[in-house]
């Protein structure tokens, strides 16, 4: 809350000096009174809308600057805050004098007087346009990798440089049939089998203390209950200075190969077996055959 209990100012230098940081700062900058009349612009306002203060002074004027699709949430949220003295704060699009829309951040802040009613609105319009963009274009990206993701093979995962994973794929919960609430952080030890979780977190543990890429083969159980083997590998992310920002992390179901490969030692095994037990026999036929060469 702003109130006007200061120490008395004269008007014209308050004025003065008023207008000077007004016009300095990069924000448009605007007063009203209790009602939302606008009663002031300052310079910035005027070069970016190319309306004359005489022109933007004025209950409404301002609102037919907005991109059409934000005038009505305007009107409303500016409206809540005359009727409420909650502090207003919005992001819109406004129009500039060569006729395109940049987005902007609208604040302010009701000025009380002694007797706690409201007597002024001092507001800002900062320029967010880039950051906007910024903002929007990284979350089509983030949006894009999601898709990518849920529609991958493996399970997937993201964590903080400390191991604290915030983010899994669809498939994850797909398997294991739990959720982001359970799983996030450290929640994934839940659907580790007891025999092998010791051990996993030891090694995981060290391996995000590391900071280099790693990779680990353990069951994990599924929504059913069963446990099945995956391949799990993670490589860290890092900034354009080098600190490691974040965690990239997959699960590969390998099971079948697994089978696989105990199948194949098993039959390597028995073939070994029968090898070992064809050469013993065969060095009894021969020991045989020798005697009875002897005995002739």
């Amino acid at each position: 809350m702003i109130t006007s209990d200061a120490a008395p100012v004269s008007p014209t230098k308050a004025e003065e000096e008023f207008r000077f940081l007004a016009d300095f700062i990069p924000q448009l900058v605007w007063i009203t009174d209790p009602t939302g009349f606008h009663t002031y612009f300052n310079q910035r306002w005027i070069d970016y809308t190319g309306y004359t203060l005489a022109d933007s002074i004025g209950p409404d004027m301002w609102n037919n600057l907005l991109h059409p699709d934000d005038q009505a949430r305007a009107r409303q949220v500016w409206g809540h805050s005359l009727a409420t003295g909650d502090t207003y704060e919005i992001e819109y699009r406004f129009k500039s004098k060569k006729g395109d829309y940049r987005w902007f951040l609208g604040q302010a802040l009701p000025l009380y007087n002694e007797a706690g009613d409201i007597v002024t609105w001092f507001g800002t319009c900062t320029d967010i346009h880039d950051q906007k963009l910024a903002n929007e274009a990284l979350a089509e990206r983030e949006a894009e990798f999601v898709t990518l993701a849920d529609n991958m093979a493996q399970l997937s995962w993201m964590a903080r440089p400390d191991g604290h994973i915030y983010w899994y794929n669809k498939r994850w919960f797909d398997y294991t049939g739990t959720t982001l609430p359970e799983m996030e952080g450290w929640g994934w030890e839940k659907v580790h089998h007891p025999d092998f979780i010791k051990s996993v977190v030891e090694f995981v543990g060290k391996a995000w203390a590391t900071g280099q890429a790693w990779e680990l083969t353990f069951p994990l159980r599924g929504h059913d209950g069963e446990y099945r083997w995956f391949l799990t590998r993670a490589v860290p992310v890092r900034n354009e200075g080098g600190s490691l920002v974040r965690w990239l992390g997959t699960n590969t179901d390998v099971t079948e190969m697994r089978q696989l490969q105990e199948q194949l030692q098993n039959s390597y095994a028995d073939l070994e077996a029968k090898v070992t037990f064809r050469n013993l026999d065969l060095e009894h036929q021969v020991r045989q055959l020798r005697q009875q060469l002897a005995q002739r």
